[in-house]
């Protein structure tokens, strides 16, 4: 009798645990940080540029520019063979404009095409919690179109989605 007890109080536990209400929340971040993939060098870039520019416009009308990014060099992200960029300032809104996004003066990555909406994400934590933001779906990178929803490990575990992963190997070399 006791051992019957037992297992109803665990499993009543359980039940009430896991039935709880399901959160919404709104934010209206444009992305969380950029993720340069196969980066392959031991080197940590110590300048970023990212430029936003209108869209269609071939790079020629720049709206605005911003360099104030925390680059991720740790053991993880190495390890990951990442380098991942958080810009202390966050950006608001759907991207709807074009972006160069350049390291250490000597790599560039023209982003456009870039297609997001506004979707339902799950962010980790607790079942039931909910994000509705800004979800990049696919963008163009120097000429190479990418699937932004495929699932790929990271160093930080969010979804892709909020996230602008950009293959190292496509970048172009500045010629200076």
């Amino acid at each position: 009798m006791g051992i019957l007890k037992y297992i109803s109080l665990v499993g009543l536990s359980i039940l009430l645990v896991n039935c709880r209400r399901i959160t919404y929340e709104k934010s209206d971040v444009s992305f969380y940080y950029i993720v340069l993939d196969q980066w392959n060098s031991s080197i940590c870039p110590k300048k970023v540029v990212y430029e936003r520019y209108v869209k269609n416009s071939e790079f020629k009308n720049k709206i605005k520019s911003y360099s104030d990014f925390v680059i991720n060099c740790n053991d993880k992200s190495i390890a990951y063979n990442q380098r991942i960029l958080f810009p202390n300032e966050m950006f608001v809104g759907r991207i709807n404009y074009d972006i160069r996004l350049v390291i250490d003066d000597s790599i560039e990555y023209k982003i456009v095409d870039i297609h997001d909406r506004i979707d339902t994400v799950f962010l980790g934590g607790r079942p039931g919690d909910y994000v509705i933001m800004n979800s990049i779906k696919s963008l163009a990178v120097n000429g190479h179109q990418l699937d932004n929803t495929i699932a790929k490990p990271t160093v930080i575990h969010t979804p892709r989605e909020v996230t602008i992963e950009i293959p190292t190997k496509i970048g172009e070399i500045i010629k200076k």
